[in-house]
């Protein structure tokens, strides 16, 4: 079944410059039957600040949803999107991700019920990237010729899931490879394993825990291919929290939990914040 319409949720953290070359992204896109959500993990103001201007200037939905800075909570801010929106397939991508202009048009391509979609991505280069974001070039490439000039100069990190059509993998139960810039589930699925648990604390591995309450629930895992998103090129987040989170997933792997510890259902209605 084709979903009807598609949240994209795009996390956020003090990125401003990074978010406004993805929302032009999503302006672009060649099916515009989605919304987007901006999670906002507690920015400056800059950032409402350029999604205020991008509203102005599409005619595509935009909510922003904001909390208070107080760490590495991503879990959480994506938890309060889960219960405010209202569409019923929700792709979950990141502020530094550029989508290609078919990106909406192939996740409604291949979604299906009982299965959620990974999907891939190209690195950038530290250089490009930072043209990108201050306006030194004229924007991403639209054909393949230019996308091979970017691999030959090193732009890009990768040009073979630029050559692949859309399509689906057979689907399967791994882990491996599961990027959280980049992958889409039915909303009541969703709902069934409680969201994202947000007893992981700092960066790591809260994607690769949802991931598997999925298959432990009998959601299966299918690949995106021939869509993949550009990453722009960033500095690392900390990950001294990393070590502890590693011991919450290995748990929930060894008891075949389905559910978050601590997820959509533990959080207050009267903590939403849109905007």
């Amino acid at each position: 079944m084709t979903p009807h319409r598609i949240a994209v949720v795009i996390s956020t953290y003090n990125a401003p410059k990074m978010l406004q070359r993805v929302l032009q992204g999503y302006a672009q896109q060649n099916d515009p039957n989605f919304t987007m959500y901006i999670a906002d993990d507690g920015s400056a103001p800059e950032t409402g600040e350029i999604i205020d201007n991008f509203r102005k200037k599409t005619a595509l939905p935009v909510v922003h949803t904001w909390h208070e800075d107080n760490g590495f909570r991503k879990a959480r801010i994506h938890n309060r999107v889960i219960q405010a929106l209202q569409e019923d397939y929700v792709l979950f991508t990141d502020g530094d991700c550029i989508p290609l202009p078919g990106l909406i048009a192939a996740h409604r391509k291949i979604a299906r019920h009982g299965h959620f979609v990974s999907g891939s991505r190209i690195l950038l280069s530290k250089q490009w990237s930072h043209h990108l974001q201050t306006g030194q070039c004229n924007g991403i490439p639209m054909t393949i010729s230019e996308f091979l000039t970017w691999r030959c100069t090193g732009r890009i990190n990768r040009l073979l899931p630029l050559l692949l059509p859309v399509h689906a993998s057979a689907p399967h139960d791994s882990l491996k490879g599961i990027r959280g810039c980049h992958f889409a589930f039915w909303r009541n699925d969703l709902l069934t394993v409680n969201g994202f648990d947000e007893s992981f604390e700092g960066w790591g591995r809260e994607d690769s825990d949802l991931t598997a309450r999925m298959l432990h629930a009998g959601i299966r895992r299918i690949d995106l291919r021939g869509s993949p998103v550009l990453h722009l090129w960033h500095q690392e987040v900390p990950r001294h929290r990393l070590p502890e989170n590693d011991v919450i997933l290995r748990e929930c792997l060894d008891s075949k939990r389905i559910r978050a510890l601590k997820g959509l259902d533990e959080l207050g209605l009267n903590e939403l914040s849109p905007q």
